[in-house]
């Protein structure tokens, strides 16, 4: 992988409250073909590529060892798909191509000159949220062992932090409409997960949040969902129980609350939302589902408008990716006269 390292020569105030990030584009090769799932004759999950962005910050900086957090996010190819003929042991993954999170934490020990060596732990999730069932999706938990070498001499950076100004807490009300597929079971009691039939999902949300430093976002906000798969989940219980149920449009339909939380860097924010159903929402698992997450990277295209990629999820769970466009419609308005 490559990637840019920041320090102090600008001065600029996210590169010093994050304490000098890096950031950059990398590219992973797995072989999962070595697991076995039930048959001698099952090849494994695949080997799954990877290109990926990544985004790092230390947690402590000394002269000869840190401590860094790290985020990829990127898109995987290659796994071998549940197959109901050619892969009936692969109950996890549905789809050759998912998306890929890993989340790392590791020290770094520089060593003369050019040269870092590095060790940690590393937690990798691959699923596809939801467009293909099944999608239970693959956790990996692992230790690292890395070799950075660096362009310039490890002691010609410098990462001094500066003061900064004090931040004025600003109110930011936003609004954005979001949409996504995801897969249910063809005859919904997941006997035939490769056969589902894809819905759509829409929603319109609207947050008022106060930014109370120049890096976080607080708030509240109201979610309207509408799915198109509602009314067809409340039939077909009602078909297998053996009685016809009425159903309306407001079966497809329903409202939400949410804490919202946004942690920034630059023009990049990360979206971290915790819902809860005001209505009840028909859902496959759990039936009725009462809470929801949200999480995701919202990038910031002008001052007031800006475009975002979540997970929605529940008890992290994914129910579907959601796509999204919104606008400010008050941004930097501060809390308090002056």
């Amino acid at each position: 992988r490559v990637g840019c390292q920041t320090d102090d020569y600008k001065r600029n105030v996210f590169d010093g409250l994050f304490w000098y990030t890096y950031y950059g584009f990398g590219y992973y090769m797995g072989n999962m073909n070595g697991i076995i799932l039930g048959n001698d004759d099952q090849t494994g999950f695949g080997k799954p590529a990877t290109l990926y962005g990544f985004f790092g910050s230390p947690i402590y900086r000394g002269k000869w060892f840190s401590v860094h957090y790290e985020l990829d996010l990127g898109l995987s190819y290659n796994f071998n798909a549940y197959d109901p003929e050619r892969n009936p042991y692969n109950v996890l993954i549905g789809s050759k191509r998912n998306a890929y999170i890993n989340i790392v934490l590791n020290g770094k020990f520089s060593l003369p000159k050019h040269s870092d060596i590095g060790v940690g732990f590393s937690f990798q999730h691959f699923s596809n949220g939801s467009y293909q069932k099944p999608n239970k999706g693959i956790n990996l938990v692992s230790t690292t062992v890395s070799y950075q070498w660096n362009l310039y001499k490890n002691r010609d950076k410098g990462y001094k932090r500066y003061p900064i100004d004090p931040h004025v807490p600003t109110w930011e009300w936003y609004v954005f409409v979001g949409s996504g597929v995801r897969m249910l079971d063809a005859d919904y009691n997941k006997n035939n997960p490769h056969e589902g039939k894809r819905w759509f999902n829409t929603s319109i949300s609207s947050a008022l949040l106060i930014q109370t430093s120049p890096r976080r976002k607080f708030g509240l906000g109201l979610d309207f969902f509408y799915y198109d798969w509602g009314r067809y989940v409340l039939e077909y219980r009602a078909n297998q129980e053996g009685f016809i149920e009425e159903t309306s449009l407001r079966d497809n339909m329903t409202l939400g609350v949410y804490l919202a939380h946004e942690v920034g860097y630059k023009w990049i924010w990360l979206i971290t939302d915790l819902g809860f159903y005001v209505t009840p929402r028909v859902g496959d698992d759990p039936i009725h589902p009462w809470m929801y997450e949200r999480v995701g990277i919202k990038f910031q295209i002008t001052k007031r408008l800006f475009a975002s990629v979540s997970i929605k999820a529940h008890m992290a769970k994914a129910d579907y990716t959601e796509w999204a466009i919104g606008y400010s419609l008050v941004k930097n308005k501060p809390v308090r006269k002056k």
